[in-house]
């Protein structure tokens, strides 16, 4: 009998089984599985909308309680089990394990040999978020567990698999470990791929969200990476049980080489007499990676012409040009292995190889003589002249105008020591940090180096630290951590090995295998600038990539007159990992203030991040202009760089500022700054969070000032785009620690948090938490501010809001005419935000039914807004509403009717938005007074089925939606 295993598939959100179709084809027709592979599509209830009232849709906790029978009653016979889910199956999975483990039932678990997750919402999904979160509420309990960051129970299953499972060593009752693999779209922008990887370190492969889970053929990846999975099981279960593993052998294990050390050029060295070698280095084992084979084998067999290997360092470069020396020889090439920095010695040995008479070379080296020969014409005329087929390699070329140019010309030129071959069996190839095309010239083929993949990079440590220093799994992890960095993942290794070699353990958190290396690497990537970290694992090893990936090439940067690359790199690692607008932040004023450099005019600013691009430093995003990535290494060794510690209030001032000056034209209250204020928010969470803590990089008041207003602005956009768990994370912290960095809570920076605070409890519902904050900072700002002041009349406002929305109209309406008159004194009466006070006195006067009062009340206000705003804007539509519905409460049905439809015309917001499905309630209710009943009911309908798509069905709207619709019912 062939070794067996089930699969078994879990669907994503308004699913079901059938989305699985594509996979049980293939799988049924893979002659090297199928006979292996029992297939199960776990199935479950997943509807939009639920009409029948004696129904529920059922929460994450019961679906992921279910699988749990499923696997015990569907994969009875002890087989292992592989898991696969698409979306919010992922989410599902893990709270299945979160809730095995928390019972102590981790035992259960041992049969799951694998996970594999497609596109899963590790943070929830953010696509089309303003329409269904931001704006209104929808209480699919099932989509409610994708918004991001808005429940707890997603993040308390995450980190319980993260640390007894993806983290386990061993099968207890607490804990199981699992390889876990995460893969997203490289084109989806429902769970954009960093989200479905991270925090698992996946993979990003082919297709949207829909695509990746229906491939086309098995070429396809989303079914290559599930196919190597259960190879792999199938593998290790036939080894453990010592099946026969027929029909057709499994593949071995992958290719094991070793990586040549990589671009050690340093300071360039005076040249010594004498003769230096021009053989091939020593090379240990294969070149890892498909993508770097390829290259290899298009410029083999190009057999002329000119390449340049570009990358930054410890891309391996240099392993790369010496496969393709390699296979030139075995190809009968003569091949010369030239080190630049050695260039003048290395390329007399290449003539003296090629024939030429000493009397002419050292003519020309010596150059003297008659006729005053030149090096390069000499050796590249016997070059071009050879009959045998050759190579020549030109090592480490960094300073390309300096070493390669003609004296006088660029490169590009072609006269100097790089030239394009005049012969048809030529070839030339040259490694380099410079990633510029046009320092090259046109002759020659520039190709940039890639990254290793995490199964190749996972190889590579596997390889270098032999068994027993973690699973595959585990290594594809931290290759993901590193970037694929080939240079970081040796060095690593050899960390690793090193420790293992030595038998010394000094306790628990000792770094003996991929994991602990992998998770030390974690806490150090995540740790703000801050005091140094004692022992090793200050270093991991590292100090070698210190030098390497950015210590040569700034001082690269640094000769060719461009001082303030550095600094500027320096201060991008103390941000997020996230893209970085750079445009924006370079775009103000805040570099030119800087005491990093002495000035730093745009120009300069624009020759410093070209010089980082050309070195490959920073990454262009090319999904957006303006935007920029650091490498993972980069960004994490830079964060600890002795400049960066020694300076880091320069660094994170200059930061903070930036930030402010990219956010100060862009009021978070207005959807004109959405645009902007996503790009910026990760960054300003990273920034404040680091700046404002007890052990903080700084205590100079005004740079905290800063960071305070930073956080403040920040809160109040998280606040608008519906992001409430996050924002009270940043705010509450910062607020409770205040005294640890040198404010009090009733300082004015503070009390603006706090006033922010008391927002987040008004939209969550907490109102009478609400109301008491509100009541203390009015309280506070009216000794320091006076009570006029705009910041005491906002929190008066709010206060006023609290009240009204707990149905004490009366009391609302006084505070509210007090401040109308306070904000006209203070801003004018049209004024936004007079205005907006005025419309929330309206709404007061209409609670009260005070109705033809707040109708002459409500139509000056939309006079005025009409004057000075779009007719669109969402405030406009929220006066329009509610002086329909004033219309409505004195029989004006047709005045409503026309009221309401000009601002559906007029709206620029989709139909499931706030605003628009307001008025939508509004006019279904005039079409009622009108006796309009089937095209109300029709309109109330699509109106409820919008709502339960993007609002909670305990909202206020919904229910009055639901209500009208029963006693529409009833009444027919």
């Amino acid at each position: 009998m062939p070794t067996r295993i089930h699969v078994v598939f879990v669907h994503g959100l308004f699913s079901d089984a059938g989305t699985w179709g594509k996979f049980k084809d293939l799988i049924a027709k893979d002659r090297d599985i199928k006979r292996r592979v029992t297939v199960h599509p776990f199935g479950y209830d997943s509807p939009k909308i639920r009409l029948r009232p004696d129904r529920r849709i059922a929460d994450v906790d019961d679906i992921a309680d279910r699988l749990g029978a499923y696997l015990r009653h569907q994969c009875a016979d002890g087989a292992p089990v592989v898991l696969v889910s698409h979306s919010q199956g992922g989410l599902i999975v893990q709270r299945f394990l979160a809730r095995r483990l928390w019972r102590n039932r981790g035992g259960e678990l041992a049969r799951i040999k694998h996970i594999v997750m497609y596109s899963c919402p590790n943070t929830g999904s953010g696509f089309f978020l303003f329409l269904r979160k931001a704006l209104v509420f929808w209480r699919n309990v099932q989509e409610r567990g994708l918004r991001p960051l808005s429940t707890r129970a997603v993040l308390e299953a995450q980190q319980t698999v993260l640390e007894r499972v993806v983290g386990a060593k061993e099968v207890s009752d607490s804990e199981c470990p699992i390889p876990i693999s995460a893969f997203g779209g490289e084109t989806d922008n429902v769970v954009p791929a960093m989200i479905a990887t991270n925090p698992w370190g996946g993979e990003t492969i082919e297709g949207d969200h829909f695509s990746i889970v229906k491939p086309a053929n098995r070429e396809a990846e989303s079914y290559v990476v599930l196919r190597a999975v259960l190879r792999d099981v199938i593998a290790a279960q036939a080894a453990a049980s010592n099946a026969p593993d027929t029909p057709g052998p499994l593949p071995a294990p992958a290719s094991q080489s070793v990586e040549l050390g990589e671009d050690s050029s340093g300071e360039l060295p005076r040249e010594e007499e004498g003769i230096f070698s021009v053989a091939l280095p020593h090379k240990d084992g294969r070149l890892h990676g498909e993508a770097r084979r390829q290259i290899v084998s298009d410029i083999v067999s190009s057999r002329s012409g000119v390449d340049v290997l570009v990358g930054p360092g410890g891309s391996g470069k240099s392993r790369l040009a010496l496969e393709i020396a390699t296979q030139a020889v075995d190809r009968g090439h003569r091949v010369w292995w030239v080190r630049v920095n050695q260039l003048s010695a290395c390329m007399r040995e290449v003539a003296r190889e090629l024939g030429i008479p000493d009397s002419q070379a050292d003519e020309a080296w010596r150059g003297g003589g008659p006729h005053h020969r030149s090096q390069t014409d000499l050796v590249w005329r016997f070059l071009n002249a050879s009959a045998e087929p050759w190579l020549i390699v030109f090592d480490n070329a960094d300073e390309p105008q300096l070493r390669l140019a003609p004296r006088g010309g660029a490169v590009k030129d072609g006269t100097g020591w790089l030239r394009p071959p005049k012969c048809a069996n030529g070839m030339v190839v040259v490694t380099s940090r410079i990633n510029n095309k046009d320092a090259w010239g046109d002759w020659s083929r520039v190709r940039r180096v890639p990254r290793l993949d995490d199964t190749d990079g996972a190889s590579m440590l596997i390889e270098r630290t032999g068994p027993g220093a973690g699973t595959t799994e585990q290594a594809r992890l931290l290759s993901r951590e590193l970037g694929g960095l080939p240079l970081a993942l040796r060095t690593a290794a050899k960390y690793i090995q090193s420790v293992r070699e030595s038998g010394v353990s000094l306790g628990a958190n000792d770094i003996r295998d991929f994991e602990t290396y992998r998770k030390a690497w974690a806490r150090r990537s995540a740790s703000p600038v801050g005091p140094r970290m004692d022992g090793d694992e200050e270093t991991l090893g590292l100090e070698k990539i210190v030098d390497e990936v950015y210590g040569i090439s700034l001082g690269l940067l640094e000769r060719r007159g461009l001082p303030q690359a550095a600094p500027l790199l320096k201060a991008f690692a103390c941000l997020n990992i996230a893209p970085i607008p750079y445009k924006r932040l370079l775009g103000g004023q805040a570099p030119a203030r800087s005491p990093l450099w002495p000035e730093f005019t745009m120009p300069r600013r624009i020759e410093a991040i070209m010089g980082l691009r050309d070195l490959d430093l920073i990454e262009a995003d090319r999904a957006r202009d303006g935007f920029l990535t650091l490498h993972p290494v980069v960004h994490t060794i830079l964060r600890a760089d002795e400049d960066v510690r020694r300076r880091s209030a320069d660094y994170y001032a200059l930061d903070v500022n930036m930030l402010l000056d990219a956010v100060r034209d862009h009021d978070p209250d207005y959807p004109d700054a959405w645009a902007v204020w996503p790009t910026v928010t990760p960054h300003a969470i990273e920034v404040t969070r680091s700046i404002l803590r007890a052990d903080g990089p700084t205590d100079d008041r005004s740079v905290l000032t800063s960071a305070l207003e930073l956080a403040r602005l920040t809160v109040r956009y998280l606040l608008v785009a519906g992001h409430l768990t996050p924002a009270r994370t940043l705010l509450l912290p910062i607020i409770d620690q205040c005294e640890s960095f040198g404010f009090h809570r009733d300082d004015r920076e503070i009390l603006g948090l706090r006033h922010e605070k008391a927002r987040i409890d008004l939209e969550t519902g907490e109102l009478k938490a609400a109301e008491e904050e509100l009541i203390d900072v009015i309280a506070r700002r009216a000794e320091i501010l006076t009570d006029r002041h705009h910041d005491t009349l906002a929190s008066r406002h709010k206060l006023a809001r609290a009240i009204l929305e707990q149905d004490r109209a009366a009391e609302a309406e006084e505070i509210l005419r007090s401040v109308v008159e306070d904000e006209k004194g203070v801003r004018g009466a049209k004024h936004a935000d007079t205005m907006v006070v005025r419309h929330t006195h309206g709404r007061a006067l209409l609670a009260l039914g005070e109705l033809t009062k707040a109708e002459a009340h409500l139509r000056e206000i939309l006079e005025i807004r009409l004057e000075k705003w779009a007719p669109g804007t969402p405030e406009t539509l929220h006066v329009r509403e509610t002086l329909g519905r004033t219309l409505l409460g004195q029989e004006k049905v047709d005045e409503a009717l026309a009221m309401i439809d000009s601002g559906l015309r007029d709206a620029r917001q989709p139909l499931d938005s706030h605003p628009v499905m307001r008025l939508r309630y509004v006019r279904a209710q005039a079409l009622l007074m009108r006796d309009q009943v089937e095209e109300a009911t029709d309109a109330l309908n699509s109106l409820l089925a919008d709502q339960r798509r993007v609002l909670d069905d305990a909202h206020r709207e919904v229910r009055l939606t639901k209500d009208l619709l029963n006693r529409m019912d009833h009444d027919l």
